[in-house]
């Protein structure tokens, strides 16, 4: 039995009134979480083994490739510098940093919805008429934008980072139709976003728009599937870092053990469970009662921590992982080593072990900080040869020259990366 959103609310106030009812809440949210993570999951495979799908980069990137070539897309390979980028992305929190990195690869024109008045969570995610209204006015600015910049400098890729609450799937059909532009959209947590809630003409993930974009970029590669029993052609890349905020900062290691975040989910009980073990951490973020810490003042907790702890679950499920963009920051800001959740994706792009540490419960957390706390000098080398690892492959600009190499738009191997 389904209930109403009136009973959820009910139950929801009765278990937060009862002892430790915090606690309960995080993991009724968790279980809930998982199931409808584990269902989607096993229906998408369901489909892919009927229909033959198996993910490859090479696949996806002919299928890209075909597609723009059946409707007459010719891409002029551009040099390192010279790339017109057309970003729709919203200027929130970390935002810039993908806009610094698009920079190294040419002209780019912004287009930050944010900047003309329009907000994701007071208009398009309020579900409301008029919140669909402007939604659909701000999609018309973006077409318009998006004609002038191009009538101005030849665009030569759009590149979205949004999600179906934001941007139409009508709109992204109207740019392929009408200017034949390759399309890319990225979307960092497909594992918990994927459908939403209905927009008034599709839902708000990326579950019904994604088929419209020529390239779907995700950072989770079991969603690889996902997109393509959706009819999409995905390509799975990690996040990356931006080096000119993340870098080693001269400032002394005074913090054993730090963490930066929400206090939300599981995260709270974590720290808790490190902190009865003796271990020092300091918290920095909403909801810990400590100040956040952004930009530069993030960076300096990383330095002046011998370990930089991450925690890898997904809203309130601790053992449902993905990769995150402090995967690659912590590690680029080369100061203390860097301790999170174990993710076979995220192994796949630095050596466990030798680069980044990695913990599969909390026990080994607290082991594992135990055991390095005692050998700082290993610390530091970890750290050292983090640095080196991001510095050469785990830039957001690398991530970036690898789409457009798959478009034609630079060389597949950009020089001077």
């Amino acid at each position: 039995m389904r209930l109403s959103d009136g009973a959820r609310s009910a139950v929801r106030r009765l278990v937060w009134g009862l002892p430790g009812g915090g606690a309960i809440h995080s993991r009724l949210r968790a279980i809930q979480l998982l199931r409808e993570y584990r269902r989607r999951r096993e229906r998408y495979e369901a489909i892919c083994r009927a229909r033959g799908y198996v993910y490859s980069w090479e696949r996806s990137v002919e299928a890209i490739r075909g597609r723009l070539a059946q409707r007459g897309w010719k891409p002029v390979e551009r040099r390192l510098g010279e790339v017109h980028t057309f970003a729709v992305i919203p200027r929130y929190g970390w935002h810039d940093h993908l806009y610094d990195e698009l920079a190294h690869l040419g002209p780019v024109t912004e287009f930050d919805y944010r900047a003309f008045g329009y907000d994701v969570f007071r208009d398009f995610g309020a579900g409301t008429e008029e919140g669909r209204r402007r939604r659909r006015e701000m999609n018309e600015r973006l077409l318009a934008t998006l004609a002038d910049a191009h009538a101005q400098r030849p665009v030569d890729w759009v590149f979205v980072y949004a999600h179906g609450v934001e941007v139409s799937r009508a709109t992204i059909a109207g740019i392929t139709e009408t200017l034949g532009l390759p399309t890319v959209n990225m979307c960092l947590d497909d594992k918990q976003s994927w459908e939403g809630i209905w927009m008034g003409d599709h839902r708000a993930g990326q579950v019904d728009i994604s088929s419209a974009f020529d390239v779907s970029w995700t950072s989770a590669r079991v969603a690889c599937g996902w997109y393509l029993a959706e009819g999409a052609r995905p390509l799975y890349l990690p996040e990356g870092c931006n080096p000119g905020v993340y870098q080693p900062l001269d400032v002394p290691q005074d913090l054993d053990v730090s963490f930066i975040g929400a206090a939300y989910g599981f995260r709270r009980r974590a720290v808790e469970f490190l902190r009865r073990h003796g271990a020092s951490v300091a918290v920095f973020g909403d909801g810990w009662g400590t100040r956040p810490v952004w930009g530069r003042d993030a960076v300096e907790v990383m330095c002046r921590s011998r370990i930089n702890l991450g925690m890898g679950g997904i809203g309130f499920a601790e053992d449902l992982t993905n990769v995150k963009t402090r995967d690659f920051e912590v590690p680029c800001a080369g100061g203390g080593v860097y301790l999170t959740s174990f993710n076979s994706d995220l192994a796949q792009h630095f050596d466990v072990g030798r680069e980044i540490l990695c913990y599969r419960n909390r026990d080994e957390m607290l082991e594992l900080i135990r055991y390095y706390l005692a050998r700082p000098e290993e610390c530091r080398a970890i750290a050292r040869r983090a640095r080196l690892r991001s510095l050469a492959e785990h830039r957001w600009l690398h991530r970036f020259a690898a789409i457009c190499g798959v478009l034609g738009v630079l060389p597949e191997e950009a020089p001077g990366l």
